[in-house]
């Protein structure tokens, strides 16, 4: 074989190498690139959603989401407002269908949580009210004075914080009520009730 004839056999190698490697390499790191980018997107817009007990709901962008807490379905923290010293805080409870009591006993129960600083009955306090929300029954409890925090295995009195408000909503879900509880010093709650019924008008079933 002569030498033009060795050189034309070794360009065509060449060529039919760059023809067969170039595309695939390009693909992989354009594929990496954008596999890099969606991951960076994921991060910088995490999901903002809840659900439980076959409803969804949307959890508010200035709401912080709390540790894991296997008593609840989920805990938002919301940042005091100007004059107060603590944050508020959203839980949410289920319990699966059947269990955690009727809607009344739970307002009860979340109306004893509450003492008014004069000795009188918070049940003749409280505001409660019936709505109908995407096709939902809620039953809304509104009440200020002072909240008896309780803590540990017992539920026992942890201490008392006067100046606080609860506002609760119960919805009455497709596998049972499912439990939104706000609770917090008076001008917080104030300053997040729009953002908390704005997530409660979102609430849904799945």
């Amino acid at each position: 074989m002569n030498g033009i004839a060795k050189t034309i056999i070794a360009l065509s190698a060449a060529v039919l190498l760059l023809l067969g490697c170039g595309p695939s390499e390009k693909s992989k790191t354009e594929g990496q690139s954008s596999h890099d980018n969606d991951a960076a997107n994921i991060e910088s817009n995490p999901s903002r959603s809840g659900d439980a007990g076959g409803l969804k709901w949307q959890i508010p962008d200035d709401w912080t989401i709390g540790e894991d807490n296997q008593m609840r379905a989920a805990t938002y923290i919301i940042p005091p407002a100007p004059g107060d010293n603590d944050h508020a805080e959203c839980a949410v409870f289920y319990f699966s269908a059947g269990q955690g009591g009727t809607v009344q006993a739970n307002i009860d129960r979340w109306i004893g949580q509450i003492e008014q600083p004069d000795g009188s009955s918070s049940a003749g306090k409280a505001k409660i009210s019936n709505m109908k929300i995407n096709g939902l029954k809620f039953t809304f409890l509104d009440i200020s004075g002072t909240y008896r925090l309780s803590a540990g295995p017992m539920m026992r009195l942890k201490e008392k914080k006067p100046g606080y408000r609860m506002v609760g909503a119960i919805a009455e879900g497709p596998n049972g009520p499912v439990f939104f509880k706000l609770v917090g010093p008076s001008m917080t709650i104030e300053k997040a009730y729009k953002t908390f019924m704005t997530m409660i008008n979102s609430v849904s079933a799945d």
